[in-house]
């Protein structure tokens, strides 16, 4: 993996989560305006993003490459909340709120910084394989992460959000286009250019209009609050160095294919998903913990992320 090109991009995001900061500051963004662009990112530019990794395919198709991919998410994310659930039950970890530090362990950013990353390291093509990922982010967050957000009781009141599955939630944009975009990819319809094309571009905003969102959301927060909270720099160490770290040796002994090793570390080294704090606001955990731990594990992937990937080079089995 070219950690160069890693480095490159990265820093390509940082600049981009400046100017949504420096935006948010002149007014030009805020909350009505980052939630409508978030809305535009869910429902329409990403699902093109995915739409357009497979209507830019041309050559062969990796059927292998894309069964590799399914086996390797579902082993994902069997592991992490078997691991999560282990290290909430370490006494630095406050017990009423164990169900957020597992989400948090379990979910990163796969659709707001994955699909970008590995779209720029890999190729556009690249982003139908982390759409497989984010099918089983999905799966499993709309399932046992509502369940175990949802026990917590940060006030320690006794109270407990209900906890109900909803069929429509599973149907959600990401995976309803994850599914169609594998349906075209083995059945290989083509389409013309003049659907393409604008398909194309459209998911070619996804990328910057997500790091602005980023950026002005840090901006609405109080910076001094974010940063001195010992117990979110503890935990995102945790999250974004230590738990690679230690998982590199036994996906080296695993993966044997040097793509699909480096794919799935990009997957695990991606910052904690945003959708923590929406869950913890919808089911009673302590969501202003939850976003600063999103924000510092979204600033210190810039580093962490292109570093690992240095390591895992560096690193002989």
């Amino acid at each position: 993996m070219d950690t160069s090109v890693i480095i490159n991009q990265m820093l390509i995001l940082f600049v981009m989560i400046i100017m949504g900061f420096i935006l948010n500051k002149a007014h030009v963004l805020g909350k009505t305006q980052d939630s409508i662009i978030t809305k535009i990112i869910i429902y329409f530019s990403m699902p093109c993003m995915v739409l357009n990794a497979v209507l830019s395919q041309s050559g062969p198709k990796e059927y292998k490459q894309v069964g590799i991919f399914i086996i390797l998410a579902l082993i994902m994310y069997i592991i992490l909340p078997i691991i999560a659930f282990f290290v909430v039950r370490i006494p630095v970890v406050p017990k009423n709120l164990r169900g957020i530090y597992q989400f948090m362990i379990i979910f990163g950013n796969v659709g707001f910084m994955g699909f970008p990353l590995v779209s720029a390291v890999f190729g556009p093509e690249s982003v139908l394989y982390a759409g497989i990922f984010n099918i089983a982010f999905n799966l499993l967050s709309y399932s046992y992460g509502v369940y175990i957000v949802s026990n917590d009781d940060p006030d320690n009141s006794g109270a407990k959000t209900d906890f109900k599955l909803s069929f429509k939630k599973f149907l959600s944009p990401g995976i309803s286009v994850s599914l169609i975009a594998l349906i075209l990819y083995f059945t290989g319809i083509e389409f013309p250019e003049f659907i393409k094309s604008p398909v194309a571009s459209f998911g070619n905003m996804t990328t910057p209009m997500a790091m602005l969102v980023i950026g002005s959301t840090l901006a609405n927060m109080k910076i001094k609050e974010v940063f001195t909270d010992w117990r979110a720099y503890l935990f995102v160490a945790f999250r974004n160095i230590l738990l690679p770290i230690v998982l590199i040796p036994v996906m080296k002994l695993t993966i044997k294919d040097p793509f699909s090793f480096s794919f799935t570390l990009i997957m695990l080294l991606v910052p904690i998903a945003n959708s923590s704090v929406l869950y913890s606001k919808e089911y009673g955990s302590d969501e202003n913990f939850a976003a600063k731990c999103v924000i510092i594990s979204t600033l210190l992937s810039i580093v962490t992320i292109p570093s690992i990937s240095m390591l895992a080079d560096l690193i002989k089995i």
